[in-house]
């Protein structure tokens, strides 16, 4: 009867993984709820520790990245994060250029850098990477979502908020 209790505690202690098992949807979904919270930051970092993660993984690792920057208590350390984050986006951008849910992930974290960073310099560009390429994506959920932050979170001409309004 011991051995049935020690075989079921190991099975309800949680698994800790230290390569990407994420897929695209679950990373999502890890993503938000680490936005407000730090341990579920750190255990999405850890999951998305691997090198050979896709470029949207790669992506919500960088955005990942900047929420452990976020959660930093000293400045240096915050800055230091954020600077990690941006060379993370770099690559995940290379990768795939035209990925707008890459372009999306790295504007929602430039816009709220301070400006004395400098790190904010790819909001225009990912800005009209994501209005170019928008109509090729399938994903509604993800175009409504990125519409309405790039109408309520950027300037926007006429004619790109009549584009956006079309995917809300």
């Amino acid at each position: 009867m011991k051995g049935v209790r020690f075989i079921l505690l190991l099975l309800s202690m949680p698994v800790i993984s230290y390569g990407s098992t994420y897929t695209v949807d679950q990373a999502r979904i890890a993503f938000e709820i680490a936005a407000t919270n730090e341990d579920k930051t750190t255990e999405l970092l850890n999951n998305l520790n691997d090198s050979n993660l896709t470029p949207i993984l790669l992506a919500y690792r960088g955005a990942t990245e900047a929420l452990m920057g976020k959660f930093a208590g000293v400045p240096w350390s915050k800055y230091t994060w954020c600077k990690q984050s941006m060379r993370t986006f770099e690559k995940a951008v290379a990768a795939e250029p035209e990925n707008i849910e890459i372009r999306y992930l790295r504007i929602t974290i430039q816009i709220h850098l301070p400006a004395i960073l400098n790190m904010s310099g790819d909001i225009e560009s990912d800005k009209a990477c994501i209005l170019k390429n928008l109509k090729f994506s399938h994903n509604e959920l993800m175009n409504k979502k990125i519409a309405d932050y790039l109408l309520v979170n950027t300037t926007c001409s006429e004619q790109e908020k009549t584009t956006l309004l079309a995917y809300r």
